[in-house]
């Protein structure tokens, strides 16, 4: 077993060393820790390690909550305190804003969850031969668990009483709204059901039961409350999934919208962030692709009493170029795989003066970034805690064109 010393973490939170001037990325190992580690996956330019005995713990090593920590890989960063989370995901963003060449000279403020734990509204879990848990991270290991520490109480009430659903194989959807009321998605290939319905209803605020697609109890839908607006919110609609980063975010938003403008919302899953742009803007236009989250949009503008927002179905990649009305101010907030190649010409051929640009993935953000450099530069960035105790990262952006 190598004996080494772990020098930085990587983008993900593991520990890095050199063996022989080759990298290896080690599990569950943080910085100046002395460690004998064993390879796990020894590939051409880089080798995967676990630790097989710790000789010398970090300062900043603090004990786990959760005791699936060591073998789950859903949180990555359980063994830091809350503030050394933070400051990995500055310094992640500050050394990728720097190995792109990507020019912003300020201070990366990073916005804190005042809730680290506890805090997810929506988790995907795997029952398998009866037992419920998360896959171990990179296989298809079933992790068995009792409960998860960064999901909301409510939703852990469903783990607690899984054996009342009487799945022997399936995917698990669990989704909690402001009220702890409580969707439940199922897809198995399991025909028939014998959910304990009046036994489940004693634990949980059930409001409705989705199974392959079928509704078989009550709704497919709830509603969710932040910044004093009501949204309706269907079981395969994107919301955010942490309620107080998002309530930051609808701020930010505000915040960063001129008066009189016209805006243009991509990606608006039930379109929050366009309602929330339309107090201030003299119309907002938005484009989603799931149909059943532009239904939710047209409802949620009904509900909020919003009469500047129209929505568009469509998918952004295939759609965008037919959008043909002036607008000065762009709103994204793209999946992990950011921006297209259609919607980055679209952008660079209208060239709103303004762009807030949301990403959950700092690599992409990062690319399409400088992609758009020679038009815009970085008025503000951003980082808000959405995703704590993992090593994801919410970026907010502002762009202005120069």
């Amino acid at each position: 077993m190598p004996k080494v010393l772990i020098e930085k973490l990587d983008d993900f939170g593991r520990g890095i060393t050199h063996i022989d001037n080759k990298v290896v990325f080690v599990e569950n190992a943080l910085p100046n820790e002395l460690v004998d580690i064993k390879i796990i996956n020894d590939k051409k330019n880089f080798s995967e390690a676990k630790v097989e005995k710790y000789l010398k713990l970090s300062k900043d090593r603090i004990k786990s909550l959760c005791p699936y920590f060591d073998l789950c890989g859903g949180c990555n960063l359980l063994h830091l305190t809350y503030e050394h989370t933070l400051t990995f995901k500055q310094n992640k963003m500050k050394e990728l804003l720097k190995k792109n060449k990507i020019n912003y000279d300020k201070e990366i403020e990073i916005i804190k969850n005042n809730s680290p734990y506890y805090y997810r509204n929506k988790v995907s879990l795997k029952i398998e031969n009866g037992k419920i848990g998360y896959y171990k991270e990179s296989t298809h290991e079933l992790i068995e668990i009792k409960e998860c520490i960064i999901a909301k109480h409510s939703i852990n009430e469903v783990i607690k009483n899984y054996k009342l659903l009487n799945l022997e194989n399936a995917k698990l959807i669990i989704r909690s709204n402001y009220n702890d009321e409580i969707l439940i998605i199922i897809e198995t290939n399991e025909k028939e059901y014998n959910i304990e319905l009046a036994k489940l209803k004693e634990k949980v605020k059930l409001v409705g039961i989705i199974y392959n697609n079928i509704t078989i109890y009550g709704e497919n839908f709830f509603y969710e409350r932040m910044n004093g607006k009501l949204f309706k919110v269907s079981f395969d609609s994107f919301f955010q999934v942490n309620e107080c980063m998002t309530n930051e975010l609808f701020n930010l938003i505000k915040k960063n919208i001129d008066k009189d403008s016209i805006v243009l919302d991509l990606y608006s899953g039930v379109g929050t962030l366009g309602i929330i742009a339309a107090s201030k803007s003299k119309e907002v236009y938005s484009m989603e692709i799931i149909k059943n989250a532009v239904l939710n949009g047209i409802t949620n503008a009904k509900l909020n009493q919003v009469n500047n927002i129209k929505f568009m179905l469509g998918d952004v990649s295939k759609t965008i170029d037919k959008i043909n009305f002036n607008f000065d101010t762009l709103i994204v907030d793209p999946p992990r795989k950011g921006l297209d190649k259609k919607s980055k010409e679209f952008i660079l051929k209208h060239t709103p003066s303004k762009i807030i640009y949301i990403s959950c993935d700092p690599n992409t953000l990062m690319r399409d970034l400088k992609e758009l450099e020679n038009v815009y530069e970085i008025n503000d960035f951003k980082i808000m805690d959405m995703f704590s105790y993992t090593y994801h990262v919410e970026s907010f952006c502002v762009l202005k064109k120069k």
